[in-house]
């Protein structure tokens, strides 16, 4: 004899499959960052959630169903509980693999096995647990079709689950919702069609042992799933954003050492150790001819730096500075990086060395440099001196190359201009 669904019933035991395979996504992604106690921790909490889910879904799904002939649905409290066990081994074994760091596909298709016939007697095993006598039938071919759609939808599952890590953050959720909504729809139909596989004697009773009633297990049932898998997802969350905030300070602290230990804090400027690392590496840049790529180096000081920060204070040295950085920037702007090499110097890489360019660089910062300007209040014409080296015309190594452009072949006693600026 067959019976009738309620399909308000039918419907939450589809949410509740949804919701425990979110619950699967998400610490698949989130346990796979992992390792140590903590993977263990989560693993183990993952598994008991999807379990859970699979299980509450089954018993939300047989509450849905009301049986022929005014039967009534009743269930063994320990095979009940037994029942959960599958779900939870096989939950166990899906977290683990999807986990893993590389998976081949005969690792995959065996996991896919086991997972499939953990659901599969967990399925059934509730079934068992109704204890009618004479016992429910089933259609064998539909047996065995629920059995290939467990273990399908098991593959499925782990492939959706490691791929969903793999896709840009902007697209996570979404998929993360659209991956559940399909497992938890193979999950339903799993069920669903082992329920259409059994049949059950006229006549047949429940065991007066059965202490579970079927009519009360459905709605509180899916609620008590539902509530405590979002709990979980929450718990893992918070747990998420408590690593997340860690890494991010964890970042901000590494970034500061960076900006301590390669850029100047005045200028924000990169700072000697930057300039000749870049250095180094432009050197080992070749042409396609593999010849070297030519480039130069631009060397420029403010030789009477000192005198001025000792009559004016460091205030007004650190506006001068300011000052310098922003011309140079102005008049550089094809420089590929402008270091502060030292307290009162500069040195820029330009990508390429034409002698011509380093004749117009010196014109314009004279005509710029080469005049009074306001700082702090001070009418000052500074000193300044500009010298250069030509790669690989002027040396092969980094230290010859910045040897040879510390050599001043310019200076601000060649070329004058009158130029009245208030730095603000």
């Amino acid at each position: 004899m067959a019976g009738s669904y309620n399909l308000v019933l039918v419907f939450a035991s589809y949410c509740v499959a949804v919701i425990a395979s979110y619950t699967a996504i998400y610490f698949g992604t989130r346990v796979f960052s992992l390792s140590g106690g903590s993977r263990r921790f989560w693993l183990g909490m993952g598994a008991l959630c999807l379990g859970s889910g699979i299980w509450s879904m089954h018993f939300v799904g047989m509450s849905a169903y009301t049986m022929p002939m005014h039967m009534h649905m009743t269930f063994s409290a320990t095979l009940t509980l037994i029942s959960w066990l599958p779900a939870v081994m096989a939950s166990a074994l899906a977290l683990y693999v999807i986990t893993l760091p590389q998976v081949s596909f005969k690792t995959l298709a065996s996991s896919a096995l086991i997972m499939g016939a953990g659901i599969f007697a967990m399925h059934y095993g509730g079934m068992y647990a109704m204890q009618m006598h004479p016992g429910i039938e089933y259609n064998t071919l539909l047996v065995i079709l629920s059995g290939v759609i467990a273990v399908v939808a098991s593959g499925a599952a782990l492939v959706i689950c490691r791929k969903v890590r793999d896709v840009p953050p902007q697209y996570a959720l979404l998929t993360k919702v659209a991956a559940a909504l399909v497992m938890g729809a193979a999950i339903c139909g799993m069920h669903y069609t082992g329920m259409a596989a059994a049949s059950y004697p006229e006549g047949a009773a429940a065991h007066p042992d059965n202490l579970l009633r079927g009519d009360w297990m459905g709605i509180p049932t899916a609620v008590a799933a539902s509530v405590l898998l979002l709990l979980a997802i929450y718990s893992a969350y918070t747990d998420f954003r408590a690593m997340e905030r860690a890494r991010q300070e964890e970042r901000k602290r590494n970034e500061a050492a960076r900006q301590t230990a390669f850029y100047d804090s005045l200028t924000g400027l990169a700072n000697r150790s930057f300039l000749e690392a870049r250095v180094l590496e432009k050197l080992t840049v070749t042409n396609p001819d593999n010849s070297p790529a030519p480039f130069m180096l631009v060397y420029f000081e403010l030789t009477d730096y000192r005198d001025l920060w000792q009559r004016h204070g460091e205030a007004y040295a650190q506006a001068l500075i300011k000052y310098a950085v922003t011309e140079l920037q102005v008049q550089l702007p094809t420089a590929e990086l402008i270091a502060r090499y030292s307290g009162n110097s500069f040195m820029a890489i330009l990508p390429s060395n034409n002698s011509k360019m380093i004749n117009s660089l010196a014109q314009r910062l004279a005509g710029r440099l080469q005049a009074v300007v306001t700082i702090q209040g001070q009418p000052t014409l500074f000193q300044w001196g500009l010298g250069y080296s030509e790669y690989p015309a002027s040396g092969t190594n980094s230290r010859n190359l910045v040897r040879a452009a510390q050599r001043i072949r310019v200076s601000s006693g060649e070329v004058g201009a009158e130029l009245q600026l208030e730095l603000m």
